[in-house]
C-alpha cells in the first residue's frame, strides 16, 4: 500500500468518528468568520461552487444561499452525511455531496466557477498535485479560495508548531508559510488576488486544547507531552500562538493557530 493510500485511511479513520463534533467546533463553524469569508469574495448569484475537503460543511454552507449551486465534496462519508444532514435542517436544497480525493478531483475542466477550500489543505498528502486541481476545474476568470492554519516564517517556530500539530494528530502533513502559499497559486497558475494573515490571538480562532485533544480522542500519553511542551514554550512559541494558561488542568490551556486566506484568480 503507497504511502498516499496510508494517509488517506488515517484521514478517514481519524475524522469518521470526530464527524459530529466538527459540526460544533468552534474554530471550524465560528459564523462570524464564514460570513466574512462570504463578503470577501462576493459570489455571484449564477455560481456554482465546489467546495474541497468539506468537512462538516461549513464553508459549502454558508455559501449556498449566494449561488446557483454547490458541490460538498470530501474524503470520509461520515463528513458528507453531516453536511447533508445540516443543508436539510437549514432548508438548503441546492447543495449535493460527492466523495473522492483532493488530489483527484473527478470533475471536467472549466466546470466551477468558484472552488473552496477551508481548514483543510494540511492534511493533504500532496498539496501541490490538490491545488493544481482545484485550478484545473475552475473556469477562467473563477476562484480558487484557501483558508487554512499557517505557520510563521521563522524555521525554528514551523518545526516547533508542525511537531504540535502532527503529534496531536497524526493525519496532519504540514501548515504552510504565507509564503509558501504564495509561490503554490502561482506554479498552479493562479494570479494571487489577496493574501492576508489574521493577527495572533485573533478571538474567532481561540483553541482550548483540553477540547482540542479530546476531539480527535488523542492518546493520554500524548495529551501529557503536549501539554507540557506549551506550559514550557519559549517566549517567540507563546507569543506565536498567543498562548495563555490559566491554571493546572489542561482546560486551562488556550492558544491560536493563525490561518492564511490566500484567493487566486484563473486567467481567462
Amino acid at each position: 500500500m503507497s504511502s498516499d493510500k496510508d494517509l488517506h485511511k488515517l484521514v478517514q479513520s481519524q475524522f469518521g468518528p470526530a464527524a459530529s463534533a466538527y459540526s460544533t467546533s468552534a474554530s471550524h463553524s465560528n459564523q462570524s468568520s464564514l460570513n466574512n469569508l462570504v463578503k470577501l469574495v462576493q459570489p455571484k448569484p449564477a455560481d456554482v461552487m465546489l467546495d474541497v475537503a468539506t468537512g462538516a460543511g461549513h464553508t459549502a454552507l454558508a455559501f449556498a444561499p449566494y449561488l446557483s449551486r454547490v458541490v460538498a465534496y470530501d474524503l470520509t462519508p461520515e463528513m458528507l452525511e453531516e453536511t447533508a444532514r445540516s443543508a436539510t435542517a437549514r432548508g438548503i436544497s441546492n447543495l449535493e455531496t460527492q466523495q473522492g480525493l483532493a488530489e483527484a478531483l473527478p470533475y471536467p475542466d472549466n466546470s466551477f466557477d468558484l472552488v473552496t477550500c477551508r481548514i483543510a489543505p494540511h492534511h493533504f498528502s500532496d498539496i501541490k498535485k490538490a491545488l493544481a486541481e482545484m485550478a484545473r476545474v475552475t473556469r477562467p476568470g473563477g476562484q480558487v479560495v484557501v483558508v487554512d492554519t499557517t505557520v510563521p516564517e521563522d524555521s525554528g517556530l514551523d518545526q516547533e508548531i508542525n511537531y504540535i500539530e502532527k503529534q496531536r494528530d497524526p493525519s496532519h502533513v504540514r501548515n504552510y508559510r504565507p509564503s509558501e502559499w504564495r509561490k503554490m497559486f502561482e506554479e498552479a497558475h493562479l494570479e494571487v488576488t489577496f493574501c492576508e494573515v489574521d493577527l495572533p490571538g485573533n478571538q474567532q480562532g481561540r483553541i482550548n486544547f483540553a477540547e482540542w485533544t479530546a476531539r480527535l480522542r488523542t492518546p493520554a500519553e500524548t495529551v501529557l507531552e503536549l501539554s507540557h511542551r506549551l506550559r514550557k514554550a519559549s517566549p517567540e512559541l507563546q507569543q506565536a500562538l498567543a498562548l495563555e494558561i490559566r491554571g493546572d488542568q489542561d482546560k486551562d490551556i488556550e492558544f491560536s493557530l493563525q490561518k492564511v486566506t490566500i484567493i487566486g484568480s484563473k486567467s481567462s
